[in-house]
């Protein structure tokens, strides 16, 4: 069982680990280490099914997961967007997940093989 979500508890761990850190640079003035980690965020959250895959060892399960990682890239780009219209509703929260999915769509049409061409 748990092999089949190791990949996401992975993920999603590394993604709170910076989340966290993020709110406590910031509380503690640390400008330059939360710039860092807000761009980890953003990475994270734009490139998540490719990440995914990185992070899954079984190749049959790459197709599953990196579908699993779009999918929840797509809220998490949400939040982004309304973090970088300074916590409203904003051009960012639509523009954001277009943003994720033509990555994601753009990587997937890759005409390199079964491995979406990251592996």
């Amino acid at each position: 069982m748990f092999t089949q979500i190791r990949t996401l508890v992975i993920y999603s761990t590394i993604f709170m680990l910076l989340f966290v850190l993020h709110i406590v640079f910031a509380a503690n003035d640390y400008h330059l280490l939360f710039r860092v980690v807000a761009l980890l965020i953003t990475v994270m959250t734009f490139f998540s099914g490719p990440i995914c895959m990185f992070i899954e060892p079984i190749q049959e399960r790459y197709k599953t997961i990196y579908v699993q990682g779009l999918l929840i890239s797509i809220p998490l780009s949400i939040g982004l967007g309304w973090a970088y219209s300074d916590m409203s509703v904003g051009l960012e929260m639509i523009l954001f997940p277009l943003i994720t999915l033509t990555i994601h769509g753009t990587i997937r049409q890759s005409s390199i093989g079964l491995t979406y061409g990251l592996k």
